[in-house]
């Protein structure tokens, strides 16, 4: 008989002991890593996503001449507005077009359908002379804005949760601060539930907001 060196059986479940500590480790350790990327990559496209919607609306809003949604004094789920047309009572040119020919007339639309924010927009074609002029060309705002379906255009952020008072985001009521005619209030919130999506409670709610008053135009009167 030859003489073999090897493990003992005290040697072998030591070592198999080991071996599954640090496996189970490891498994941990990939599991919170890959939790926390998740979490973070919701958070920061939730948060972005809430962050353009808001620049949207401002860079567009802050250069409007004309806007039919909200009402003064009122609130609620829709914005629309027009740049370069004319929003003067009578007996001026109520819907006149361009105000200026230097740039195009354009109309904008947000909306909501089910929890998501979608814009639309389209341009307002030179159909007559620009606003002063023997005949101008007049705009009709209950016509003017061709929004078939609201979930038919540029969908902006996804599980909106209004916060102004009624389920509102924009508003022009004294009650939420405004104050001036020609001022809106834009209140933006995204909430992406860990429970609503099926998620364990290892995971965490993301809740991302901004809000602002933006003022536009006011060389017309109101």
């Amino acid at each position: 008989m030859k003489y073999r060196k090897g493990f003992t059986l005290a040697e072998l479940v030591l070592s198999i002991f080991i071996f599954s500590f640090i496996a189970t480790s490891m498994a941990t350790i990939f599991s919170t890593a890959n939790r926390h990327m998740f979490q973070n990559y919701r958070r920061n496209i939730i948060k972005t996503n809430v962050l353009l919607s808001m620049r949207s609306i401002q860079s567009r809003l802050s250069v409007a001449t004309r806007v039919d949604l909200p009402l003064p004094n009122t609130a609620g789920q829709f914005l629309a507005f027009a740049i370069n047309v004319d929003q003067g009572l009578p007996p001026s040119y109520q819907g006149c077009y361009p105000i200026t020919t230097a740039a195009p007339a354009s109309w904008h639309y947000y909306c909501i359908s089910g929890t998501s924010l979608y814009y639309h927009t389209g341009a307002i074609g030179n159909s007559g002379n620009p606003c002063g002029g023997p005949a101008p060309a007049v705009w009709n705002p209950g016509t003017g804005y061709n929004v078939p379906s609201c979930a038919a255009g540029t969908l902006l952020m996804e599980s909106v949760v209004p916060t102004l008072p009624g389920g509102n985001l924009f508003s022009r009521r004294p009650s939420d601060g405004i104050n001036a005619a020609d001022a809106v209030r834009v209140a933006l919130r995204s909430v992406w539930s860990a429970s609503g999506r099926g998620f364990g409670a290892n995971q965490r709610d993301v809740d991302s907001s901004l809000d602002s008053v933006v003022r536009f135009n006011s060389s017309k009167r109101y």
